[in-house]
């Protein structure tokens, strides 16, 4: 009797283990996924490039095919075009999933235009759907895959 409780209660110890650690690989994507979102912002491109796997390939909302890590980044320079304008967006969060050394995200970017000088937004942008999935690499973790698209219009 007293082997079954000690083996039940390893078991217990290992699994809660294995979540802890699925939970801190979770918190530790989604600020990765923060991060990208900051070097867009502030069109840090050679950091926002360094999130990538170099065997990316992936399908973003601005292509009518899947793209490499060549084209990840094709979209943030015009938006940074007009010295006028700053780029600034809202993130939501809608799923973190750990499957060991790899992490599933999805969430919802909403982007908007503010005025240089007064900080006002001034154009509304798209609501994008966005998932990425990032595996650990040593001790890194590199988005490996990823699909984007407009928010689709809610119907009544």
């Amino acid at each position: 009797m007293r082997d079954t409780t000690v083996s039940i209660l390893l078991i217990l110890v290992f699994a809660v283990s294995a979540w802890a650690d699925g939970t801190t690989d979770e918190e530790a994507v989604w600020q990765l996924e923060e991060t990208y979102w900051l070097y867009v912002k502030n069109n840090d491109l050679a950091n926002y490039r360094s999130l990538w796997d170099e065997r990316f390939v992936g399908w973003p909302g601005f292509s009518d095919k899947p793209v490499g890590k060549e084209s990840i980044g094709t979209w943030i320079a015009p938006l940074h075009a007009n010295p006028a304008e700053t780029y600034d967006y809202q993130l939501t969060r809608a799923s973190v999933r750990s499957f060991g050394d790899v992490v599933a995200v999805h969430y919802l970017v909403q982007d908007f235009m503010r005025s240089a000088e007064s900080g006002e937004i001034i154009r509304q942008r798209d609501t994008y759907r966005i998932t990425h999935t990032w595996q650990r690499n040593g001790d890194r973790w590199l988005i490996i895959t990823g699909m984007s698209g407009a928010q689709a219009s809610k119907s009544n």
